[in-house]
């Protein structure tokens, strides 16, 4: 029930979002933070998910778009962050990012 009730949730938060795919450099989200614009991208190739346009200390979970968590990664440097992981090619999903200050919510596209 409790995670039903999040997954909920979270497709309710990402309805206004664009899905964006890692194909091109050019597809980002920009969000305000505190007055400050960032750009933020999330890239997935080659087996390797990247995020980047993001600081500090931070915890990265990975969703499938159905809300089962896939991975997680638990006070990571957000500056450059870069890991290994499998994601199956053309699948939707959810990456949430967790700092002291923000919680936001992202698609990604696998290719």
């Amino acid at each position: 029930m409790k995670h039903s009730i999040f997954f909920l949730l979270l497709i309710l938060s990402l309805a206004s979002q664009n899905a964006f795919s890692n194909s091109s450099p050019l597809n980002s989200n920009s969000l305000s933070f505190d007055s400050e614009q960032e750009t933020v991208k999330l890239f997935y190739r080659n087996g390797t998910f990247q995020i980047q346009g993001l600081t500090g200390i931070g915890t990265i979970q990975i969703y499938t778009i159905i809300g089962n968590e896939i991975e997680r990664y638990n006070s990571e440097s957000l500056e450059d962050f870069k890991k290994s992981i499998r994601l199956e090619s053309g699948n939707m999903y959810i990456v949430r990012v967790e700092t002291k200050s923000i919680v936001k919510t992202y698609k990604l596209i696998a290719n």
